[in-house]
């Protein structure tokens, strides 16, 4: 049976008071240096605060009283794998496949792969971890990280769930729920899981979730609940400019032009170099016919960020409307130069050349149909049926 001390340290451990837990356990050690229950409970806090080499002291501590215990083991072939031993790998791959391996063992060898990109090597940790604690809130939730990476949402989906389950007042799980649905086009349900998680986070996470919240509102085509998170957002931190031009995204997409101007104007005065809010601000023109002032704003985006395609697309848009065909190639040859694959700049660029040189809009409207989806697929197609490329 563990000791006062180890039992006490441990529910500091579980309620997320480490200081706290280490005292404890430290107590129970002073009574008794061998108390094998505090020595571990030693090793799983330092652990759960990335003091590694507190972490390796108390298990080598642990080690010399229980050279057997297993978790132990686990976990210093983990801090010395994580410090470059590759012998240390191959003990903790030896640990986690042994026939009587726990939930350290698999867990431990599931996080070092993942930190070292083997995703498929960390699934199989994970999942393997599952089997002797099928339950873990922490092995469905980085089995649900897992998933998103290799484009696995559905798989991703169940193991947030899980885990959310599992851990019913943490918030990262219904985060990573919602972003696992917002991956599928369930708006709905992502939007239902992140306002779950929002009941659940506190300081930074708070408005992690917030941020997320926003773009779910206006992709679901909802604005003025986009604009309710933005207001949020910026009261919570009056400082960040980027609220600001949330705010103008979420009032511009409401249809309200003229108060997105206004937003937008702020912007440019409080962060003179903000490239985006000039592209939203000759947005803001054109939906007002303002081409004039539009292209000056873009203008002056393209002149911060040459090689950025979205200033310049919406430049070259407006040059080739004009019929400044001559003008548009420049701006859009410095793109192509920087993003050779961009299918957008691609396409505008075929058109540049369309009514002088055939043959270099053939080729752009090929390399936009190669690299380009949805519209600027079809609109590349057109056009090469058209010259009958």
């Amino acid at each position: 049976m563990a000791s006062t001390h180890a039992r006490e340290g441990g529910q500091y451990l579980q309620v997320g008071r480490p200081q706290e837990a280490v005292r404890s356990f430290q107590m129970g050690l002073s009574l008794d240096p061998d108390d094998v229950d505090c020595l571990l409970g030693l090793v799983r806090t330092h652990l759960s605060t990335g003091a590694a080499g507190e972490a390796e002291a108390a298990t080598l501590r642990l080690l010399k009283v229980k050279p057997d215990h297993a978790e132990a083991q686990a976990h210093l072939a983990m801090l010395r794998a994580q410090a470059g031993d590759a012998e240390a790998l191959e003990s903790l791959k030896a640990l986690a496949s042994a026939p009587t391996a726990g939930y350290f063992e698999r867990f431990n060898l599931g996080g070092l792969l993942l930190d070292r990109g083997d995703l498929a090597g960390a699934r199989a940790a994970y999942e393997s971890a599952l089997q002797v604690a099928p339950g873990s809130a922490h092995v469905h939730f980085e089995l649900g990280r897992i998933c998103l990476q290799q484009g696995d949402a559905g798989g991703a989906t169940v193991h947030f769930h899980q885990a959310s389950e599992g851990a019913p007042q943490e918030p990262m799980p219904l985060l990573m729920l919602s972003r696992a649905h917002a991956a599928q086009g369930a708006l709905g349900l992502a939007i239902q899981a992140a306002t779950l998680a929002l009941e659940k986070a506190q300081g930074g996470m708070q408005r992690s979730v917030l941020e997320d919240l926003f773009k779910l509102y206006l992709t679901a085509g909802n604005p003025e609940a986009a604009k309710r998170i933005a207001m949020e957002l910026r009261q919570l931190v009056p400082a960040n400019v980027n609220y600001l031009y949330l705010h103008g995204l979420a009032v511009m997409s409401a249809g309200a032009f003229r108060e997105a101007q206004a937003l937008f104007e702020e912007m440019v005065r409080l962060s003179p170099r903000s490239w985006q809010a000039l592209q939203a601000l000759a947005q803001v023109h054109l939906a007002l016919q303002e081409r004039g002032l539009a292209r000056k704003r873009l203008e002056e985006a393209v002149a911060m960020v040459p090689t950025d395609p979205g200033p310049t697309n919406d430049l070259a848009m407006l040059l080739l409307q004009d019929e400044a065909h001559e003008r548009a190639r420049p701006v859009l040859a410095r793109v192509l130069e920087a993003h050779p694959e961009d299918a957008g700049t691609h396409l505008n660029m075929a058109v540049a050349w369309f009514p002088s040189d055939k043959a270099a809009c053939v080729r752009h409207a090929k390399q936009a149909f190669t690299h380009g989806s949805g519209t600027v697929r079809e609109q590349a197609e057109r056009l090469l049926r058209q010259l009958g490329g």
